[in-house]
């Protein structure tokens, strides 16, 4: 069903708006997590770990919300999604008892995931149709999304209450994004109509589908953004003892050219193929950021701008390289599956949330023994350059 007001133009532009306002509102409280953790009365290591409870929901939401909207459609699922979301949100700012925070989290995840895998599954179904790079550049406006609302959010801290940020900023998301969802409608991807090609809930263990080339290629690919985000602000700080904004700068050049790489990756596949593009990308980004730190830090402390300045060159090349990965071998998987594009992108979110999640006790053991940020980071860099082993993969 296709409605001729709404042009593949429109609808990719339509599209790319509910994935900058997804990655604007669920990154809106991060930087607020410092009033989170006093009003609940936590210690860093507690609030830290019952902030991975939200993996929980994300966990059984990537199990079972594919099979959801292959079932009822996207329209139904996304805006259950946003109003899980916005209750959840508004509420969890209001929370000052440790366990009830635990149960919102967890909620939190699911409708993240939800969303996730519903929206995802419109930009599969969207790039089918019009052939363009969907996928990749709505990663690339929900990064921007992200690292906008990183900002603003900051300049409100100590100036607006947190339950009033969060909870206005959450009901307008909400409207807008819903707004936004109903223009869609006519093109979203429906419920299937197929009762041979219906999924149970044995159905959600039993066909699971593992393809171990895709899935090593993503995480040996991926893992560096999530290394820079967890530990590029603290290496950084630490290792040059410069001034905490200034400290924030690497990783924020990181996310700028990653959204770069995701907008302009289309005039890019017009001249040369995804394998391509990828195996250069992931040699130039591991390789790059692997020897500019490793110089930076055998420098000696008297020389800490260069160090810094090598830092911003290793960050910049490595956000640019990482761009097209994850959103390229999400379309990969999405091809070599035998299943719908709902299904995929669940069952594909858990085996690269097991994965990673090894990946960073890997690091965290690695720092915890060693006590060298620097050293630990040469494992994503190095797993960047062997990724390009696995691009064959994106092959079309």
């Amino acid at each position: 069903m296709t409605n001729p007001a709404l042009t593949h133009k429109d609808e990719k532009k339509l599209l790319h708006a509910l994935f900058f306002l997804f990655g604007f509102l669920i990154m809106a409280w991060v930087p607020r997590f410092p009033e989170v953790k006093e009003g609940l009365n936590l210690s860093n290591g507690a609030f830290g770990s019952i902030l991975t409870t939200g993996s929980v929901g994300a966990f059984l939401g990537l199990l079972t919300v594919g099979h959801i909207v292959h079932k009822v459609g996207v329209f139904k699922v996304t805006l259950a999604g946003i109003a899980l979301l916005f209750a959840s949100f508004t509420i969890v700012v209001q929370i000052h008892t440790p366990i009830y925070f635990i149960f919102c989290n967890i909620v939190i995840g699911f409708a993240i995931t939800s969303l996730h895998v519903s929206l995802n599954t419109q930009g599969f179904h969207v790039q089918e149709r019009s052939g363009d790079i969907v996928v990749t550049s709505s990663a690339g406006y929900w990064s921007a999304g992200a690292l906008v609302t990183a900002g603003f959010s900051g300049l409100l801290v100590g100036r607006v209450g947190l339950a009033l940020h969060i909870g206005l900023l959450s009901f307008l998301c909400a409207v807008v994004m819903i707004t936004l969802l109903l223009r869609l409608n006519p093109v979203l991807v429906r419920a299937n109509t197929h009762p041979e090609t219906d999924y149970s809930i044995k159905d959600i263990f039993t066909g699971f589908h593992l393809d171990w080339p895709v899935s090593l290629g993503m995480a040996s690919a991926i893992y560096l953004e999530f290394a820079v985000g967890d530990w590029g602000t603290i290496f950084t700080k630490e290792r040059l003892n410069i001034d905490s904004g200034l400290s924030t700068l690497p990783y924020i050049l990181f996310t700028v050219f990653m959204i770069f790489g995701r907008l302009s990756v289309q005039k890019i596949l017009h001249k040369y193929s995804i394998e391509r593009v990828a195996r250069f990308s992931t040699i130039m980004a591991g390789a790059s950021f692997g020897i500019c730190i490793s110089i930076a830090t055998h420098l000696p402390s008297d020389a800490k701008w260069i160090s810094f300045a090598l830092f911003l060159i290793g960050f910049s090349i490595a956000g640019l390289g990482s761009a097209v990965m994850g959103p390229s071998y999400s379309s990969a998987a999405n091809r070599r599956s035998p299943h719908p594009s709902a299904v995929v992108v669940g069952q594909f979110g858990v085996m690269n949330n097991v994965l990673t999640t090894a990946l960073k006790w890997l690091i965290a053991g690695v720092i915890a023994a060693t006590g060298s940020i620097a050293l630990a980071l040469m494992i994503p860099a190095a797993l960047m350059v062997v990724s390009a082993f696995f691009t064959k993969t994106l092959r079309e």
